[in-house]
């Protein structure tokens, strides 16, 4: 394999893997439009006084 194919390999693996850490949630993104979360989950831990851990990892 040369070198560029090798290259390219991994940093496609790279961008697949790393990809979730970079996303954005739905918090962020609600926050972003001046809004609350609407997602039931997010509002059932907000009430609890805690972040959602589905939504924010």
């Amino acid at each position: 394999m040369n070198i560029t194919k090798l290259i390219t390999v991994a940093s496609m693996a790279f961008s697949f893997l790393a990809a979730p850490l970079f996303a954005e949630s739905c918090c962020d993104k609600a926050k972003a439009a001046g809004k609350e979360c609407s997602h039931a989950c997010c509002v059932e831990a907000k009430a609890k006084g805690e972040v959602c851990k589905k939504c924010n990892k």
